[in-house]
C-alpha cells in the first residue's frame, strides 16, 4: 500500500470526509488565533484534495497542538487530533518529522529507556518516611518526573516533588504503592511524534513490570501519563487487568478528604489529556475546592486553552503567544495560586513567565495538585 493510500485510509477510518466546512474547529482553535494561517479545516481540505505530499498538509500536521477543543467542537464529531497523530506516524516513517524542541533531546532519552537491561538510578528521590513496596495492588506510575528535573535544572521546578506528595498522599489513606526501579517513559511523546515502533517497546517493558508487580489498580498524577496507560496501552487482542486511574480520580473513588483548609484562592489549569482526552473535570475541582477557594478562568473545562505545546514539538513565537493569553487569564482570577495536573503544563507556563520584559505582568505561583493535596495533609497554609 502506497502512503497515499494509507493517507486516503486514515481519511476514511477518521470520517474527515463528513466535515461540512464550518468553521468551528478553527474558530476555536487556539494556534489558529495567532498564526492566521493555520486552520483543522484546511488541513483536512488539503489532505482530501491534495494526499500525503501536500506542504500545508506536511508543514501543519507538526504544529498542531493536539489539544483535542477542535474535537469537542466538531458538530460531526471528527477525531482531528487523533487523525493528526495518525498522519504523523505516515511521516515518520518516510522520515518527514516536524521540528523537535531541545534539540530531540527529550525524545531521545525516551529512546533510550527502550533498552531491556538499562539499568536506572530513578528511585533516589524516595526517603525513609515514604512508605513503598515493591509488590501490591496498587502502583503508582511516577512517569518522567525525574528526568524532567534534570532537563530543566535552571528553572527550579523540583517536579520530582510531585512524586514525594503523591507517595505522601497515598500512604496517609495507608496505601504503600508499588514504585518501580525499572519503569519506562509512558511513550506519549513519542507516539504523538509519530514514533509508533518505540512506543510499542515502551509499552510492552511497562506491562512486563506491572505484571511483575502484582498490581491490579495503576495511579499516576500526570494527565498524560494516565491519558497513555488507560487509552494507548490497552488493545483488542490482549486481556488488560488493570484499572488505571488519575490520582484525582482514585482520590475521590476513596472518598478521600484533605486536611487544613486555607484562605488561599487558586484558578485551575485543565490539562488537555485528562480534560477532554478523559472527561476528568469534577475530581481536581472538588479536590480543591476543599482546600482553597476555586476560581475559573473564563477558558475553563471543555473549553480550556491548551498551555501552548505538546510533545516537545514546535516550541515558538506562537507557543508563547498563547502562553502569555493562558498566563493572562489566569492573572486576571486574582487568584493566590494556578493549580495544574500536568508537569507539562508547569514547565510551559514557568518558561513563558521567564520573559523578563513581562515578568510583573505573568508571575504567579503554579503548582501541582499533588502538592497542593499534601499542605493541606501537613497542615501548611503557605501558597
Amino acid at each position: 500500500m502506497n502512503n497515499n493510500n494509507t493517507l486516503s485510509q486514515l481519511i476514511e477510518n477518521f470520517q474527515v470526509f463528513h466535515c461540512v466546512e464550518c468553521g468551528k474547529c478553527t474558530g476555536t482553535c487556539p494556534l489558529a488565533q495567532v498564526d492566521r494561517d493555520f486552520s483543522p479545516r484546511l488541513i483536512a481540505k488539503h489532505a482530501i484534495e491534495d494526499g500525503i505530499e501536500s506542504e500545508y498538509v506536511r508543514e501543519k500536521a507538526w504544529t498542531c497542538l493536539t489539544c483535542g477543543l477542535c474535537d469537542e467542537r466538531c458538530p460531526v464529531g471528527i477525531s482531528f487530533s487523533e487523525f493528526i497523530r495518525a498522519i504523523r506516524s505516515i511521516y515518520t516513517r518516510k522520515n518527514l518529522k516536524g521540528h523537535l524542541s531541545h534539540g530531540g533531546a527529550l525524545q531521545g532519552l525516551m529512546r533510550m529507556q527502550k533498552a531491556p537491561q538499562l539499568k536506572q538510578n530513578r528511585l533516589d528521590w524516595i526517603t525513609p518516611d515514604l512508605h513503598v513496596s515493591t509488590h501490591g495492588k496498587v502502583l503508582y506510575f511516577v512517569g518522567c518526573l525525574p528526568y524532567l528535573d534534570t532537563f530543566f535544572h535552571d528553572m527550579n521546578l523540583n517536579l520530582t516533588k510531585i512524586a514525594v506528595d503523591t507517595v505522601k498522599i497515598l500512604n496517609s489513606i495507608g496505601i504503600d504503592p508499588v514504585v518501580l526501579p525499572d519503569e519506562r517513559c509512558c511513550g506519549h511523546d513519542l507516539i504523538w511524534t509519530g514514533d509508533e515502533d518505540s512506543f510499542s517497546t515502551l509499552r510492552h517493558l511497562n506491562l512486563e513490570s506491572f505484571s511483575k508487580s502484582g498490581a491490579k489498580t495503576i495511579v499516576t498524577a500526570c494527565g498524560e501519563c494516565s491519558y497513555v496507560l488507560k487509552n494507548l496501552y490497552p488493545v483488542p487482542s490482549e486481556p488488560f487487568p488493570f484499572e488505571v486511574m488519575h490520582l484525582s480520580e482514585y482520590l475521590q473513588k476513596k472518598g478521600f478528604h484533605s486536611g487544613t483548609s486555607s484562605s488561599k484562592t487558586a484558578t485551575y489549569q485543565d490539562p488537555c489529556r485528562l480534560g477532554r482526552f478523559q472527561g476528568v473535570y469534577h475530581a481536581p475541582r472538588e479536590l480543591l475546592g476543599a482546600i482553597l477557594e476555586l476560581k475559573e478562568m473564563p477558558h475553563s473545562g471543555t473549553g480550556a486553552w491548551c498551555c501552548g505545546n505538546s510533545a516537545w514539538l514546535h516550541c515558538d513565537s506562537y507557543s508563547k503567544q498563547m502562553q502569555v493569553e493562558r498566563l493572562t487569564e489566569a492573572k486576571g482570577s486574582k487568584s493566590d495560586l494556578l493549580v495544574t495536573a500536568c508537569p507539562k503544563c508547569q514547565v510551559h507556563l514557568t518558561c513563558a513567565m521567564r520573559d523578563t520584559n513581562r515578568l510583573q505582568d505573568l508571575h504567579m505561583k503554579i503548582q501541582d495538585l499533588s502538592s497542593v493535596i499534601a499542605k493541606s495533609i501537613e497542615g501548611d497554609d503557605s501558597p
